[in-house]
């Protein structure tokens, strides 16, 4: 099921993500008004007209409001460890994953210009850099597990982390590249950049596969 064929919510779990999401951008507002360090769980439930105790059953911190994961690359990232544990080829389920990650992105202009406020945030403050390493880890080792279980006794787990690894190497460039241009006033595609990195890497991948042969 892809995430234009998911059935339609319900009006609570609706009302759910919507707070999710705007306890996010209060939590974004505030962050870039006062930083992290000067900024309480009491403001930033207030402004997003919640209780504390409210906010805690969303968020564990406040540095994981910023955090918030857009429902289109939830499913996208969902789907795709299903996939894997289903015992889809791993580089190519990634791949196909991105590929429609990149295009959703280049599709919608708020989720663009929310990653460039939350990029600059994140840069300027080392505790959210840190929470956004974590996250990458987590999502890279959720999927790592998936491909290993999907081939059992035959698992080749080097291979196997060393593919994820690969995949989110690529995905940081592209992102970091579109971030570049984006702030240079370039209406950048990520979409595009991806699949030039892609072309790009195809000599390296033959170069290295000769190598390795010899």
């Amino acid at each position: 099921m892809t995430a234009e064929e998911n059935p339609p919510v319900g009006l609570r779990e609706r009302r759910r993500r919507e707070t999710l999401r705007e306890v996010a951008d209060a939590a974004l507002l505030l962050f870039e008004e006062r930083g992290v360090a000067a900024t309480t769980v009491d403001e930033i439930a207030a402004s997003a007209g919640i209780s504390p105790r409210t906010f805690f059953r969303y968020y564990p911190t406040k540095e994981h409001a910023l955090f918030h994961e857009d429902e289109t690359y939830r499913s996208i990232r969902v789907e795709l460890v299903n996939d894997v544990r289903a015992g889809a080829a791993l580089a190519p389920a990634i791949q196909h994953a991105w590929v429609r990650l990149f295009d959703d992105f280049d599709r919608r202009p708020e989720i663009r210009a929310r990653v460039l406020r939350v990029r600059r945030v994140i840069e300027s403050e080392p505790t959210l850099l840190a929470r956004a390493v974590t996250n990458d880890i987590d999502n890279a080792d959720e999927l790592i597990d998936a491909a290993v279980d999907a081939a059992g006794a035959d698992a080749d787990a080097l291979t196997i982390r060393a593919t994820v690894a690969a995949m989110d190497a690529i995905i940081r460039v592209v992102f970091g590249e579109w971030v570049r241009r984006s702030e240079l006033g370039d209406a950048a595609s990520a979409g595009a950049i991806y699949r030039e990195v892609i072309a790009g890497l195809a000599p390296l991948g033959a170069h290295l596969s000769r190598d390795a042969g010899e």
